[in-house]
């Protein structure tokens, strides 16, 4: 298999995870909101502790895999879990607060005039929209928690628009960061590079906008349930994932939610279209991928290859340039160097 591992680690660390830079102005726009809620939300509830340790981060920031849009259209996606004190969710009169009146509450607190487009209510959170440019386009989520002790153990549930659910707002994250943890006790490295292939398989996923494939959350439990073995090259890790995924899914197109076994399937049917859809692309992927194989194969074959998998938007492209530019510059023949010391007079 031609050796393409450098340049995607390059194109991974430029092109699909998220520089220190970007990701703390997201985390600056979402302790801003933070700030907003412990400031107001007392004020608006009389009673209600809400503080730094009320917030629990959730999703692919949390867990580190989230990746760089790649469509004007994309939105980055930060959720912040607010889990609030159940005996503190009461009116004046000592009655229980309503999730209607719940979540209310939290959407008048992150209003400000300084956004473009106010918080809006959706199912499960309140959002907050940040639409600056293209590239940072991005909101907020913020699912909101009551707790309480029900004598057995500590109980949250998520606040909808009709009831409250129990739903944990952490265990996705605790069980991911074990799957890391155990992978790289087992082999050095086997839980870092999972993590880097699902970025990979996102990127993958999100290369075309037509494409109709699984979200985050399948990919991932996927890619967990898949991963087989640590590799040195991460073409070949990659690589050998898309196969693991073709025979898993030609088995069985059902995913679920692997940090909450006892809940149902995360697929709504056996053979959902978007599953079928990646299915396909993988078997297309990996048909790619065997001209690596092939004994003429050198760095501008590879490169239309791994353009295709990815859609680079010309960074293999610019890297086969540089390189040759390089080369070029290397294998120059040296010009003529001057003696001037004068013939042989002090040789």
């Amino acid at each position: 298999m031609y050796n393409y591992s450098n340049e995607i680690e390059k194109f991974w660390d430029e092109k699909v995870r998220l520089s220190k830079a970007f990701k703390d102005k997201l985390f600056a726009h979402r302790n801003a909101n933070r700030d907003r809620l412990i400031s107001r939300l007392p004020t608006k509830i009389e009673g209600l502790t809400v503080n730094d340790s009320s917030f629990k981060p959730q999703g692919s920031m949390a867990m580190r895999t989230i990746i760089q849009t790649k469509f004007s259209d994309d939105e980055y996606d930060i959720d912040d879990g607010l889990i609030l004190n159940n005996d503190e969710l009461v009116d004046d009169d000592g009655n229980e607060l309503t999730t209607e009146e719940v979540r209310d509450c939290v959407l008048g607190c992150l209003k400000d005039d300084r956004l473009v487009k106010q918080p809006k209510l959706f199912t499960n959170c309140v959002r907050v929209y940040y639409s600056e440019s293209d590239k940072e386009k991005h909101h907020v989520d913020f699912p909101i928690y009551r707790s309480f002790d029900n004598g057995e153990g500590t109980i949250q549930e998520l606040a909808n628009e009709e009831e409250w659910t129990e739903s944990n707002p952490t265990r996705i994250n605790s069980w991911f960061e074990d799957q890391i943890s155990s992978r790289n006790a087992e082999i050095d490295g086997k839980g870092t590079q999972l993590r880097r292939l699902i970025q990979l398989l996102k990127r993958f996923v999100n290369s075309r906008q037509d494409w109709d494939l699984p979200n985050g959350l399948k990919i991932t439990m996927l890619a967990t349930e898949c991963q087989d073995g640590c590799f040195d090259r991460i073409d070949k890790a990659f690589r050998e994932l898309l196969i693991k995924l073709k025979a898993r899914l030609e088995v069985s197109k059902v995913i679920r939610n692997l940090a909450h076994p006892d809940q149902p399937k995360i697929t709504r049917t056996s053979s959902d279209t978007n599953v079928e859809n990646f299915l396909d692309k993988i078997s297309l992927a990996l048909d790619k991928l065997e001209g690596l194989d092939e004994e003429d194969c050198d760095r501008e074959k590879a490169r239309r290859i791994w353009d295709w998998i990815f859609k680079s938007d010309g960074f293999f492209e610019s890297m086969t340039e540089d390189s040759q530019k390089m080369n070029s510059f290397a294998n120059k023949t040296p010009s003529k160097v001057v003696d001037h010391r004068g013939g042989g007079r002090f040789g």
